[in-house]
């Protein structure tokens, strides 16, 4: 997928600190797709300072409980607030992982999330 020339100009002209100043206003889906270009995008987009808002609202069908815990595994240090309204897929054992790697949640939303249930919230007030 990469290339060993995969430094492109705006790599060389611009310094890594305002690349991911200017990565830090994408969005997830933005973000992924960054991840891609080349390795030093993909070290960019993936940096855990980027994913300190997450909402996956609109992907609420699709997302299933390892997607939440990649993403608390990746960026749970820096993960501030986590938009899983709606998320049918998410359950108990994503939700513990969660709560074990991110420690500095701020905002967490569940609305609408069924197959979570009380243990969840044990594991989350722990």
């Amino acid at each position: 997928m990469f290339t060993n020339s995969d430094e492109a100009v705006i790599n060389k002209k611009l310094p890594k600190e305002l690349l991911l100043r200017i990565f830090s206003f994408l969005d997830v889906v933005t973000l992924c797709r960054c991840a891609q270009v080349s390795r030093s995008w993909n070290v960019l987009a993936l940096d855990g300072s980027n994913w300190q808002r997450i909402d996956l609202f609109d992907f609420q069908r699709d997302i299933e409980g390892r997607v939440v815990e990649n993403i608390s595994k990746r960026c749970g240090g820096f993960l501030r607030k986590l938009s899983l309204r709606g998320c049918l897929g998410v359950g108990d054992s994503a939700l513990r992982t969660f709560s074990q790697n991110c420690r500095n949640i701020e905002l967490l939303s569940l609305n609408g999330c069924t197959k979570i249930t009380d243990r969840s919230a044990q594991h989350l007030l722990v």
